[in-house]
């Protein structure tokens, strides 16, 4: 734990779980919950890859974050004040670095185009994948930084597409 967080992790799980289904207009069919033992041998290739390439995106966050803090406390503030200042410039914290909001996009279209090949009875959705399978697993680092965020970086288009 190299950051300090300012928001319930438990509660920001469940919001960004459920974010998904706040959204108006045609969701793609993105199949249901279910545990990683229970995915398919190509969600489990993905997520594997998604959790090795977590662990760059992860120190790119935090240094980013700690720049952020620190350009604070070079201003003369207490580095407890200069984490307050930094999160309410950056509301998503370390989640805020571009690096760190290009990665949770970038997989969630990854997922999102794999359950495309698949029926939907084998499909999970992306949030799923990418935040619940780390509570699952107990990845707490992972799961503290990915919280940070108020909401996923992703939006549906015209056509109902993930973009």
């Amino acid at each position: 734990m190299a950051f300090k967080i300012v928001h319930n992790v438990e509660k920001a799980v469940r919001q960004l779980l459920g974010a998904p289904t706040d959204l108006y207009g045609e969701i793609p069919d993105q199949g249901r919950e279910r545990p990683l033992a229970d995915a398919t041998d190509a969600h489990k290739r993905l997520y594997a890859q998604y959790v090795a390439d977590f662990a760059t995106t992860y120190e790119i966050g935090d240094a980013w974050w700690q720049d952020c803090v620190e350009a604070f406390v070079l201003d003369g503030y207490k580095k407890s004040e200069a984490i307050d200042l930094a999160y309410d410039k950056r509301l998503a914290g370390p989640a805020s670095a571009s690096e760190v909001v290009w990665f949770f996009r970038t997989y969630w279209l990854s997922f999102d185009e794999l359950n495309r090949t698949l029926p939907p009875g084998d499909r999970v959705p992306p949030q799923v994948a990418m935040l619940g399978w780390l509570v699952e697993e107990g990845l707490k680092d992972y799961v503290r930084l990915l919280t940070c965020m108020p909401y996923w970086p992703i939006g549906l288009d015209e056509n109902g597409n993930w973009s």
